[in-house]
């Protein structure tokens, strides 16, 4: 049976279990542990080291189970629930432990069963996420949180986001869109168009100025003399008395009834028996009619045969199969070959000059996570900017779905550069200015010659454009 690695700050010698601090994040993965087993005690300090094992990029460590202790009953709902169980007892009691790393084991042994899961580095937020739902085989339904603007959180990767938007929302549809996951109604919500918060207020305001600043009377109809007027009209102390005939009204349904309401705008005055309904967003402002608010319908999820495959073997990059449809990428081995051919031809001949082009368009991989459905276009113009880039001749291959390598062919590392630099523009152009999202952009242009060596360029290039 694995054993647990306990994570706490407090001193904790616990025979037979090794001990982690939050403090030592930055060292793992280690070894193979049964799982996480994390003190909340100080559940805030908790959640942290919960954030961090969840955000480490290897598989063996991220998809980890976690087991939560001295767990205290006010933490938070969906902070109890991203643990895969709740430990109760003392944990120097080993038979008191072992059912619960029974019942976690099936996740441990899918993890054994990846291939390349020791030297894996995941960083794609949609492949965590499917990685993590595929891990636990369950469905992963919404729970309501007013802790994030959406409204719904999902537990189990809720520590993937930081930022308390809408991502998750986005990437959970995006894995949706790309028939990896399988979607089953739980809700329906309403956000704001704006800012897609999903805490929304709703007023009645004047038709004439907007204003919700009104005050609403009922309307009162005297039978006798057929009289209709506002109730603070008739209300004399505790009785009804009619302003036009001085009726005393006793009886509603015999002496008169309430024909209706009427609304007077503090504001302007203005009087009508109509208001107009507006949805006013707690978090920016933003006012409009609710039917200008985006519907939602939120759904619970399992993964689909598709996500299972993928979850195993790798999920490719949906920006390098847009690509794909643009532009002929060739894999990193024809590419090597290609290279080693310019090589010998530049040596042997000496011109015309060819240049290899490194590219990085940093956080691509987010996109989608901000963008939900719409990221599908956005890969489907960043694609077209790359096609304008390059000629027939040009030979392109993708380390991965933000790294490309170019061989220019029969061009020099000016007119290399102005290229390259036309693409930043129109990149930076399209994410900034049309989406005010900000990706940054690397480039490293470099000649080719017989000493060009390109695991070493590579390597380099990783080194200096580090995260």
């Amino acid at each position: 049976m694995r054993q647990p690695y306990l994570v706490t700050d407090r001193a904790a010698e616990i025979p037979g279990l090794e001990r982690i601090t939050p403090g030592q994040a930055g060292t793992l993965p280690v070894g193979h542990p049964g799982c996480w087993l994390i003190d909340m005690q100080q559940w805030q300090e908790g959640w942290k080291f919960v954030c961090a094992l969840r955000n480490n990029r290897s598989p063996k460590v991220y998809v980890r189970p976690l087991i939560y202790f001295n767990a205290p009953s006010s933490i938070p709902k969906e902070i109890k629930l991203a643990a895969d169980a709740l430990f109760t007892g003392d944990i120097r009691d080993q038979n008191h432990m072992r059912p619960l790393l029974s019942r976690v084991e099936p996740i441990n042994q899918w993890i054994d069963n990846l291939p390349d899961a020791d030297s894996e580095a995941d960083v794609n937020i949609a492949f965590k996420v499917l990685r993590l739902f595929a891990s636990r085989n369950t469905e992963q339904a919404p729970v309501r949180s007013v802790r994030r603007s959406s409204g719904f959180v999902y537990p189990l990767i809720e520590p993937l986001f930081p930022v308390r938007d809408t991502g998750a929302l986005d990437t959970l549809d995006f894995l949706y869109q790309q028939r990896l996951l399988s979607g089953y109604f739980n809700d329906r919500a309403y956000f704001c168009s704006q800012c897609d918060s999903a805490f929304l207020n709703f007023k009645e305001t004047c038709p004439h100025c907007s204003s919700d600043d009104i005050k609403s009377n009922e309307l009162i109809h005297h039978f006798k003399c057929a009289y209709v007027g506002e109730i603070s009209e008739f209300r004399h102390e505790e009785e009804l008395i009619c302003p036009k005939c001085d009726g005393q009204l006793k009886h509603i349904g015999v002496d008169y009834d309430k024909s209706s309401v009427i609304h007077r705008c503090n504001q302007c005055t203005h009087q009508f028996q109509a208001p107009v309904t507006i949805a006013s967003c707690y978090n920016c402002g933003h006012r409009s009619e609710p039917e200008n608010q985006t519907k939602r319908d939120i759904q619970a999820y399992t993964v689909s045969a598709i996500g299972n495959n993928a979850a195993n073997y790798g999920m490719e990059a949906l920006f390098i199969r847009f690509l794909k449809t643009e532009i002929q990428i060739q894999s990193f081995e024809t590419f090597t070959a290609i290279l080693q051919m310019e090589r010998a031809r530049i040596e042997r001949y000496k011109e015309p000059p060819s240049t290899l082009v490194l590219i990085q368009l940093r956080d691509v991989a987010q996109l989608h996570a901000k963008f939900g459905r719409r990221a599908r276009e956005i890969f489907a113009e960043l694609s077209a900017a790359f096609k304008t880039m390059l000629r027939d001749s040009d030979v392109i291959t993708a380390r991965n779905e933000s790294i490309f390598l170019v061989i220019m062919t029969q061009t020099n590392e000016q007119n290399a550069r102005h290229a390259a630099g036309r693409l930043q523009r129109s990149i930076a152009e399209l994410l900034k200015n049309n989406l005010q999202f900000e990706s940054e952009m690397f480039v490293e242009v470099r000649g080719i010659d017989k000493e060009t060596n390109l695991s070493r360029i590579l390597e380099q290039f990783f080194h200096d454009h580090a995260d």
